[in-house]
């Protein structure tokens, strides 16, 4: 058997390394532990975000003021399924992306805990969940700044992040 030239041994590994072999890790049972990090889970979208440099934000709850912890912004979310609660949110961390359809909003994130497939989270985008204040008919929720007042549509969720 004669000896393969230089440029026929490296079509052959270029053959062999473009071809990739799809593995199926196999599922845990339900009781296993998985060392794996959960994944970026996307539960709401922001539509409006309030930076914490308006130092005169007032908030009111059913007309009576809201005491709210440190914060360095206010989000306004719509929970991606209109009947789950986000009060699960509270003391967690969550990240924000830009929107992909609406370059008003943002695709809120729970489970950060880096770099996501959607884009890439930078560190100021990334925020503690300090307070979760659902907006609904009997508990209406404004936000009076600099003159103005934004009221919260039901259903929406005013999320303290810090």
């Amino acid at each position: 058997m004669g000896f393969l030239n230089k440029t026929q041994v490296a079509l052959a590994l270029l053959l062999v390394s473009s071809q990739t072999v799809a593995v199926v890790p196999p599922r845990p049972s339900s009781t296993a532990k998985t060392d794996q990090a959960p994944s970026m889970i996307r539960v709401a979208t922001i539509v409006e975000r309030i930076e914490r440099d308006r130092k005169d934000i007032r908030v009111y709850e059913a007309s009576q003021p809201v005491n709210l912890p440190w914060f360095s912004e206010l989000a306004i979310a719509v929970p991606g399924d209109r009947h789950a609660s986000l009060n699960f949110l509270q003391g967690s961390s969550v990240g924000l992306v830009r929107d992909e359809k609406s370059v008003n909003e943002w695709a809120l994130y729970s489970n950060v805990v880096g770099v996501g497939d959607r884009g890439l989270t930078l560190a100021d985008n990334v925020f503690r969940v300090r307070k979760v204040i659902l907006c609904t008919s009997r508990h209406a929720i404004e936000l009076h700044m600099g003159g103005w007042v934004y009221r919260v549509k039901p259903g929406q969720v005013l999320l303290v992040l810090g």
